[in-house]
């Protein structure tokens, strides 16, 4: 069941990509609400393929690389469309269909393997941890992407070479929202999830903290975002600066959540199986 939900969601992600793209071109309304309306129902059977794969193995399909990215790809999926219900940004949906469909890919490739079964790992503050945490991710990633067509349109209006593809781009001012609004709203719940996870490793190892290089490499990250919230609350480096600090962030971020998994051994390695299994992420 949840397989086939898993490829349903990707034909729909390509192809709700595909028409938010040819709504680029055309400018026509009714693409634009026809690619987003399919990136809708992909997200939709992307949640039922997740709640069904949870059914099945009775916890959070979290467990290795592959649920991980698969879960991730969801998480972006999701953010960008509420945060598109705020900012009716119109690239938003050539932008997240394709690369969440890319990720889907991706976890389709890897390998199946038996992750994490122990009971410990079904408890409600795992869940609570890798929910928040991968929400958080998936904004984050908004901001990313918003910093990155920031310095697009501002290098193209810098250079006065405006070709059709940047016309359609929205302007600074509503891509500095976007990653500001992100940010706010995707560290508060990175925020929960290294809490909710604390909390959680004191009740079943005793500790809080343990030195896992996950942990050392998610607090950096933490620390990275702080400072780039502070940059922006404080001493207003919107603009480039946040942009470009934004890039290096998420560069790390995604360090934290793939490199700090696969190169390190610990009780959060993906290599702690064969496989690339492991554990949350």
């Amino acid at each position: 069941m949840s397989t086939v939900l898993h490829w349903a969601t990707l034909i729909a992600y390509v192809a709700g990509g595909l028409v938010s793209i040819a709504y680029l071109g055309k400018q026509r309304a009714g693409l634009y609400r026809m690619g987003l309306a399919v990136l809708w129902v992909g997200f939709g059977l992307h949640s039922a393929a997740l709640a069904a794969a949870w059914a099945q193995d009775g916890m959070l399909p979290a467990a290795n690389l592959r649920q991980s990215l698969d879960l991730f790809s969801w998480a972006i999926m999701g953010a960008a469309l509420v945060v598109n219900l705020r900012l009716d940004l119109k690239i938003m949906g050539a932008v997240a269909g394709p690369l969440c469909a890319l990720m889907l890919l991706a976890a389709s490739v890897l390998p199946k393997v038996q992750g994490v079964t122990s009971p410990a790992f079904k408890s409600l503050w795992i869940v609570a941890h890798v929910l928040a945490i991968m929400a958080g991710y998936g904004l984050l990633a908004l901001t990313f992407l918003g910093g990155v067509l920031y310095l697009l349109q501002d290098h193209a209006l810098r250079a006065k070479k405006l070709g059709p593809v940047f016309q359609r781009l929205p302007s600074l001012g509503r891509l500095d929202s976007l990653s500001h609004t992100s940010l706010v709203a995707g560290f508060l719940l990175m925020t929960i999830g290294l809490i909710t996870g604390a909390v959680y490793a004191q009740m079943t190892l005793g500790s809080y903290w343990r030195w896992d290089p996950k942990e050392v490499w998610a607090l950096i990250t933490w620390l990275l975002y702080a400072a780039l919230l502070h940059t922006r609350l404080v001493q207003g480096w919107r603009g480039r600066r946040g942009a470009w600090l934004a890039l290096a962030a998420f560069a790390v971020l995604v360090f934290t959540f793939l490199g700090a998994g696969l190169l390190f051994p610990g009780y959060h390695s993906f290599a702690s199986l064969a496989g690339f299994g492991g554990a949350t992420p």
